[in-house]
């Protein structure tokens, strides 16, 4: 038997998977548990959190994947260290040293047997992987964009026959997702993962500073895809900020340059309202044009039908248009649920299953989380931090729980939606989400004031019964894991104004039985009452990770305005 541990640690969202004979049975992100957004530490809980579900130990254990090999690029990391920094402190080294570390701190912290195997799978590998592997395709155009990863930023592979084999790459400090990121926090977004701040703020915008931003951030290179002028960015220095041991610190990539180059604009508008719009959109343009050159040159190989893509980029959903809707160049598409380093855990783990030729199972499944018996929440509810505070009823027939449930969202209600195994990933796919009816002109409004808290311009996404999706949006690419914005269709935009966005938009998650029965069941309930086979869903949480346990479930009920939570078969309002 073969039991396989994948750790993604000192990345952002540490995450720990297992894999029990090439069966796919646990994955969780560190933040879930301890609490810290975007926690960067050593996923140790995670990982005793995938043995407690697999219901194995810790000396059973036969293998382990780090999506990290500190040993890759060593000739470019050296000259890039030798030419750039001095050996004193830095971030770059420590951060290089940690990885180094790995394993020791591992073993501090698990006891192991003696024959377990440490792998090292190289960062931008691992994320084509966590794509490729659960796509099903035979072979594939494999290609992973991120920030950085093992000193590589862009990575091309031919994948075939169960093996991926990298063909080109792009190094550091050359970066697309860097230069979203600094551009993000140019806009006055500083929390690492704020991007998609920037992509709900693009769309009320136009790119009016493309080619300003075009023309001097990067350097035109007919060598390469793309070449940032670092004259603008702060990330390639040696005094640079940039700590993962425990939690996530970026200092500020961009520096004065950039400010001084919008010095005219920034006079007259302090960075308000339509220049930060433009400024949106021009970004958000500039990432796609270069995103539509990578995916002309890796088309024009005619190596395969099939793409599939992954890497922290991959999440932007706005840009994935171009290969989804737009431009498909490729028949085939696959997008995972955790295309960010979260999912180099799995990506990892999946390289080394391959290696010992195991049947694939579950891949595709991202629900892989903890999971509560009605037994266990009523425990709960009893508990005197909640038996004063709350009302439940348990609703014994699945049918009814579902009628009720869609009832109240017809009525107005917000509701939390709390069932089966957490999701794995950045978003919320059905089991710990807050629903609410999309046809509710002000429900996007009431979500911010009664719950969420959040930036007004930020849109909120559509669920959508599979067997329906033609009929309400532009696009057929089935979108399981809200990979890919589409246009709603113009005779539905008014039906459905909650999960339009300005520009006529939704980032869609396709639903079915098969893969989640009591969503699903959720839903249709819901098109019965009311003809739309459609629910907004957005994340179960309040300004903090995607909750976990009933107790946050309930916490986050009390603290807020929502109006209902369904754990399980319980119905839970407050007092």
């Amino acid at each position: 038997m073969k039991i396989i541990i994948g750790i993604n640690t000192y990345h952002a969202d540490s995450s720990a998977c297992i894999i029990v004979d090439g069966n796919l049975i646990a994955a969780i992100e560190e933040e879930r548990i301890n609490r810290k957004k975007h926690y960067s530490g050593y996923p140790i809980e995670s990982i005793k959190e995938c043995l407690r579900i697999a219901e194995k130990k810790e000396l059973e254990i036969t293998d382990v994947a780090f999506n990290t090999k500190p040993s890759s690029n060593l000739l470019f990391k050296g000259a890039f260290f030798m030419k750039n920094f001095s050996f004193k402190k830095n971030s770059l080294l420590e951060r290089f040293k940690n990885k180094i570390d790995i394993k020791k701190l591992l073993l501090e912290k698990f006891t192991l047997n003696n024959n377990v195997k440490f792998h090292y799978i190289e960062h931008h590998l691992a994320h084509i992987a966590s794509a490729f592997y659960p796509s099903g395709f035979k072979d594939a155009v494999g290609l992973s964009i991120d920030g950085s990863g093992d000193f590589v930023t862009l990575a091309i592979s031919k994948c075939k026959n169960n093996k991926i084999k990298i063909i080109e790459k792009t190094n550091f400090p050359n970066s697309l997702g860097i230069f979203y990121h600094a551009m993000t926090q140019f806009l006055g977004f500083k929390n690492y993962g704020d991007e998609y701040k920037v992509m709900g703020l693009a769309a009320y915008g136009k790119p009016k500073y493309f080619d300003k931003i075009k023309n001097n951030l990067f350097i035109q290179n007919k060598k390469s895809i793309f070449e940032l002028n670092l004259n603008y960015f702060n990330h390639h220095n040696s005094n640079f900020k940039y700590t993962v041991k425990d939690s996530l610190h970026i200092g500020e990539i961009f520096n004065s340059n950039l400010v001084e180059l919008f010095s005219a604009e920034l006079k007259y508008t302090n960075m308000e309202d339509q220049f930060k719009k433009d400024f949106a959109s021009s970004v958000q343009k500039i990432y796609e044009y270069f995103f539509e050159k990578i995916i002309d040159k890796i088309f024009l190989k005619k190596f395969s039908n099939n793409l599939v893509f992954s890497g922290g980029c991959a999440l932007n959903s706005s840009a994935n248009r171009f290969i989804t809707n737009e431009k498909r160049l490729f028949k085939n598409i696959y997008i995972p649920y955790a295309p960010g380093d979260n999912g180099g855990a799995l990506g990892a783990a999946f390289v080394v299953s391959s290696k010992y030729k195991k049947e694939i199972q579950n891949y595709k499944n991202p629900y892989l989380g903890t999971k509560f018996s009605n037994d266990e929440v009523i425990k709960i509810l009893k508990h005197t931090n909640y038996k004063n505070n709350v009302i439940h009823n348990f609703i014994e027939d699945d049918v009814n729980l579902f009628k009720s449930a869609a009832k109240l969202i017809t009525e107005g209600k917000v509701i939390g939606w709390f069932q089966g195994q957490m999701e794995f990933g950045p978003r919320a796919l059905g089991n710990r989400s807050i629903l609410a009816d999309p046809r509710n002109p002000d429900m996007k409004n009431i979500i911010n004031m009664k719950i969420k808290r959040r930036e007004s311009f930020r849109p909120f996404a559509p669920s959508v019964l599979e067997e329906y999706q033609s009929d309400w949006f532009t696009s057929n690419f089935n979108n399981p894991y809200m990979s890919a914005i589409t246009t709603v269709k113009y005779d539905k935009q008014k039906i459905i104004p909650a999960v339009t966005h300005v520009d006529d938009t939704a980032r869609i998650q396709t639903v079915n039985s098969k893969d989640n029965f009591r969503y699903a069941s959720l839903i249709n309930a819901f098109y019965l009452l009311t003809k739309v086979p459609i629910l907004l869903n957005t994340s179960f949480n309040e300004n903090e990770p995607i909750v976990m346990k009933p107790e946050e479930a309930l916490d986050c009920l009390i603290r807020t305005d929502m109006d209902a939570v369904f754990i399980n078969n319980y119905l839970i309002t407050k007092v």
